[in-house]
């Protein structure tokens, strides 16, 4: 998909018209795209999110995750509505790195997902450093269709 609504300024209005997702809608493996206003989008490294049934906040599991090349996972996170660290208003699907065990620079991150279609939302990587808050990427996260991919060097026979 091509995202032609005035480069990175319609982004960002896409990302406000959509909606917030509750936190048990999302479950499963979704497919991660960079989204760029000029290019089409890009995925890198086979890279997905994985949604377990236990990656709300308030749930005690061990929450979700990032996978590469259908066998790296990095990224623990957990999950949950409320408003962006942004302060902009827009209320979004947080998605919480600051756990232990992932890396000091992954703890700065916090990933908004808002929805924008049927089952296609649209994200925005916004770090947090201090007092210091910026938004620096935007991603598309599908629900992903068929097997998983498998790990790398193996064949599908």
């Amino acid at each position: 998909m091509m995202w032609k609504k005035g480069g990175a300024v319609g982004l960002k209005e896409i990302f406000c018209g959509g909606t917030t997702p509750r936190p048990e809608e999302l479950r499963g493996y979704y497919e991660v795209r960079l989204v760029t206003p000029l290019l089409p989008e890009i995925r890198f490294f086979g890279h997905r999110k994985f949604f377990p049934d236990n990656a709300a906040v308030e749930d005690g599991g061990p929450g979700g995750y990032n996978e590469f090349f259908g066998m790296i996972r990095i990224g623990s996170f957990k999950i949950s509505a409320r408003d962006s660290v942004l302060g902009d208003g827009q209320k979004v699907l947080h998605i919480n790195y600051n756990r232990r065990g992932n890396s000091f620079l992954l703890k700065t991150l916090n990933d908004e997902v808002k929805r924008i279609g049927d089952g296609h939302y649209l994200g925005r990587g916004v770090f947090r450093i201090g007092r210091l808050v910026f938004s620096s990427f935007y991603f598309s996260v599908r629900k992903s269709i068929g097997p998983p991919v498998p790990p790398r060097g193996h064949d599908n026979k």
